[in-house]
C-alpha cells in the first residue's frame, strides 16, 4: 500500500514524533465501511469512532481556516432555507385548507337551494348542517 511505504520512508528518514503523530499507522480496521459518515442520525452509531485520519488536521489551522467557516455559514443558511420553505408550504397548506372547506360548504349551500325547490327536508336540514359545519371550519383559517 502507498501510504505504509511513504510513513515507512517518512520514518527511515528520521521523521520526528509530531509528523509520525499525524500519520498514524494503518491498520486493515481502519479501513472498515460505516454508515456513520453518510448518516450521522442513524441508530446505532453511539459507540462507533471513525478512523484517525477522517479527524485529522494536517496544516493546523482548522481553527483558523475560513473553508470551516464558510462550511457552517452554508450549513446555517441551508437549515434557514429548509425553515423559511417550510413556513411557506404550512401557509399554503393552510390556505388550500380554506379553500377546500369554502368549495364544499359552497356545495352544500348549493344542495340545500335544490333541496327548498324540490321540497326534500331531509336532504335541506342535512345540507344546512353540513353547510354551517365548512363554513365554521374555514372560518377558523381566517
Amino acid at each position: 500500500m502507498v501510504y505504509r511505504k511513504c510513513r515507512n520512508q517518512m520514518m527511515s528518514l528520521g521523521a520526528d514524533g509530531l509528523i509520525l503523530e499525524c500519520y498514524q499507522a494503518l491498520e486493515p480496521e481502519h479501513l472498515n465501511v460505516t454508515t456513520a459518515v453518510a448518516n450521522p442520525n442513524a441508530c446505532r452509531h453511539r459507540h462507533e469512532h471513525l478512523a484517525w485520519f477522517w479527524t485529522m488536521d494536517i496544516p493546523k489551522d482548522t481553527c483558523a481556516n475560513d473553508w470551516m467557516s464558510e462550511f457552517h455559514w452554508l450549513r446555517a443558511k441551508s437549515q434557514r432555507d429548509r425553515c423559511h420553505e417550510e413556513v411557506e408550504l404550512l401557509q399554503c397548506e393552510m390556505s388550500w385548507m380554506k379553500n377546500f372547506f369554502l368549495h364544499r360548504a359552497n356545495h352544500w349551500q348549493a344542495l340545500n337551494q335544490l333541496a327548498k325547490s324540490s321540497g326534500n327536508h331531509g336532504l335541506q336540514c342535512y345540507s344546512a348542517h353540513q353547510h354551517t359545519m365548512y363554513t365554521h371550519l374555514a372560518a377558523q383559517f381566517q
